[in-house]
């Protein structure tokens, strides 16, 4: 049995890889491939795909049985059709996403980021400075997306007596029309966008959206980029302080470019999509990956079993 991994992993964490698959199937990796023929070749030979390789080479995957993502988020596969079971890593990263969302408001609204800068630079403002905190205590928070990571924010927040509603199409407790969603934008202190990167959600957020912010209001980013229809009239909104601020994870073009606006906008983080980034971040990866091998072979149902073209 051959398994093609594509996953970025260093030499411990392949050691530790192939140490629990043992003698029940060969590893190739794909930093010791010499080229990309090789690449495709072993990707075209694989019985398992552990990993997220390009679109155009994960389409070549016609002879694997079962295909493990290493990301939560897979729309960038929704056009490739293969046999294959796939599963993904399901909720592993929602946790970390929502405390990045919820460390990045506190940031802003206790200036954190500028206490930093301030540091940097030697330079002690103290008192006047007071005057500009603000408290996320009983804001209200409107959560784009009642899934895993939507859920996971609500949590932290009911610590901070927020008032939150969500938005989502199919849960009950949710708003589910984007009528619905406008009227609610203006009551929001901060809107949180957590959801999945489908067809439907691409451009969800429209510019409209955003002029219904409050001036002092917040848009916070941990799903997908995509999810802004217009980014530049976003950082139009930031940088002349027609919204609040943001705290983005994810964006339109990443690596942001150089030469963009984005990071020049005026109370804005920029966490370059490590929101849902942890210390034991790949050696939890390996072991659902291990788990599911296991019970791959011995015929049980793999966990987090999704469906490419539905995109979630």
């Amino acid at each position: 049995m051959i398994i093609y991994v594509d996953t970025p992993l260093n030499e411990e964490e392949k050691s530790t890889l192939k140490a629990g698959i043992g003698q029940k199937a060969e590893c190739f990796f794909k930093d010791d491939m010499p080229n990309n023929v090789s690449m495709i070749e072993k990707i075209k030979a694989a019985d398992i795909i552990f990993g997220n390789p390009k679109p155009d080479f994960m389409k070549e995957a016609t002879n694997a049985k079962w295909i493990q993502l290493y990301s939560a988020g897979f729309e960038y596969y929704q056009n490739i059709k293969l046999p294959a079971i796939t599963t993904n890593m399901g909720d592993y990263y929602s946790q970390p996403c929502a405390e990045t969302m919820v460390a990045g408001i506190m940031a802003l609204y206790r200036k954190m980021d500028t206490f930093s800068v301030l540091k940097e630079h030697k330079r002690w403002v103290g008192y006047p400075i007071r005057r500009e905190l603000q408290l996320l205590n009983n804001k209200k928070v409107l959560i784009l997306g009642s899934g895993n990571i939507g859920k996971r924010v609500a949590k932290i927040l009911c610590g901070f007596s927020v008032e939150y509603i969500f938005f989502g199409r199919t849960a009950p407790e949710a708003i589910h029309s984007k009528d619905e969603l406008i009227k609610k934008i203006p009551w929001a202190d901060i809107i949180i966008g957590c959801l999945p990167g489908t067809s439907e959600t691409k451009g969800y957020f429209t510019n409209q959206m955003i002029s219904q912010m409050k001036p002092t209001a917040l848009f916070c980013n941990a799903g997908r980029g995509n999810l802004i229809a217009d980014q530049d009239f976003l950082i139009d909104a930031l940088m002349n302080k027609k919204i609040g601020g943001a705290v983005l994870d994810v964006t339109s073009f990443e690596p942001i470019p150089g030469d963009s606006l984005l990071w020049n906008c005026p109370n804005t983080i920029l966490s370059q999509h490590s929101g849902g980034g942890q210390l034991t971040e790949y050696s939890g990866i390996i072991d659902l990956f291990l788990e599911n091998f296991h019970n791959y072979l011995d015929g049980r149902p793999l966990k987090n079993q999704i469906s490419l073209s539905q995109g979630y």
